[in-house]
């Protein structure tokens, strides 16, 4: 089987399996938000480039997981956003990230798949046409490069 497709199904098998992830979406960064009817939570798996080392195949993915604001519909003084969810979607988001990140690292998986680089993991805000609020970071997959072995 195709290296990159082993990647990819697993990495969307993860998120299939997590009980707090609602809607998995492949598409461009850029075009998360343009269905409205995603139930979010939310992961987008983005695939942004293929690496071909002698011994190994990397893939470098962006990763955004996204909840939707809700915004009371009281007024208050409160410059503490106390009045949306954004810090229940930030910690139901992390929560997604810090597990998938968890999994990656510590345990073994039968195609021996490993991450190799993960950047900081960026706050969104409001972010979107539906206004939601998440994680964004980018991290690199690799799998051993079987084609070498032909």
């Amino acid at each position: 089987m195709n290296e990159l497709q082993l990647l990819n199904d697993f990495v969307i098998n993860h998120f299939e399996s997590e009980n707090l992830v609602n809607t998995i979406t492949t598409v461009s960064t850029i075009n998360i938000d343009a269905n409205k009817e995603n139930i979010y939570p939310l992961v987008n798996i983005d695939f942004i480039k293929k690496t071909t080392l002698d011994d190994a195949i990397v893939g470098r993915y962006k990763l955004t997981v996204l909840s939707q604001r809700d915004i009371q519909p009281k007024k208050t003084n409160s410059k503490l956003q106390t009045d949306t969810n954004y810090w229940d979607n930030l910690n139901e988001t992390s929560a997604i990230i810090t597990k998938f990140i968890n999994d990656l690292v510590r345990l073994h998986n039968p195609e021996n798949i490993t991450i190799d680089n993960i950047t900081d993991e960026n706050p969104l805000k409001n972010w979107g046409a539906s206004g939601c609020d998440g994680f964004q970071f980018e991290f690199d997959l690799s799998i051993h490069n079987k084609q070498k072995d032909l």
